[in-house]
C-alpha cells in the first residue's frame, strides 16, 4: 500500500499546489504592467529621436542640395523625405501593427518643408502609443523640439 500512495502521489499536482502557482503568476503579472508603460514610453521617445533625426537631414540635405525638401507622412506612419522632383530620399517606417513600432504618426501640416537655405515651414509630427505621444516640432528657421503628452 505504501507503494501505492507514493506512486499517486507523484502523478499530478494538488489543488492547493494549482492555487499557490497561479497566485504567484498573478503577482508577477501585476508587477509587469508598469513595465509596459515604461515600454511605451521607450518606444515613443525611440520614434521621436529617429524623427528629429530625419527633420535635421532633411535641412542639411536641402543646404548641400540647394533644392527644396520635404518630409511627409505616408499610410499609417512611415515617414518618407521627398526632394523637389519628387524622388523619395529616404524612408523610415515609424508605426504599424509590429512590435517595437508606435501605433500611429500623423504630420501637420500636410508636409514639413525646407528651402535650399535650411529654412523650413514650420510642422509638428505627432507620435502615438497606447494613450501617450511625442509631438516633434520644427520651426521656421529648422529648430527642433520635442513636446510628451497625454490624452
Amino acid at each position: 500500500m505504501d507503494r501505492h500512495t507514493l506512486r499517486r502521489s507523484s502523478a499530478g499536482y494538488t489543488l492547493v499546489e494549482l492555487v499557490i502557482a497561479l497566485a504567484i503568476l498573478a503577482v508577477l503579472g501585476a508587477a509587469a504592467l508598469p513595465a509596459t508603460s515604461a515600454l511605451d514610453s521607450w518606444l515613443l521617445s525611440r520614434a521621436a529621436r529617429l524623427t528629429t533625426t530625419q527633420m535635421i537631414e532633411a535641412r542639411l540635405l536641402s543646404v548641400a542640395r540647394r533644392d527644396r525638401i520635404r518630409l511627409r507622412v505616408v499610410g499609417q506612419g512611415t515617414l518618407e523625405t521627398v526632394d523637389g522632383t519628387g524622388a523619395i530620399i529616404d524612408r523610415r517606417v515609424l508605426a504599424g501593427p509590429s512590435p517595437g513600432l508606435v501605433d500611429s504618426a500623423r504630420i501637420r501640416p500636410n508636409a514639413i518643408r525646407y528651402n535650399p537655405r535650411g529654412h523650413g515651414a514650420a510642422g509638428s509630427v505627432y507620435l502615438y502609443r497606447n494613450g501617450k505621444g511625442i509631438r516633434v516640432i520644427s520651426n521656421f528657421v529648422g529648430r527642433i523640439r520635442r513636446h510628451g503628452f497625454r490624452f
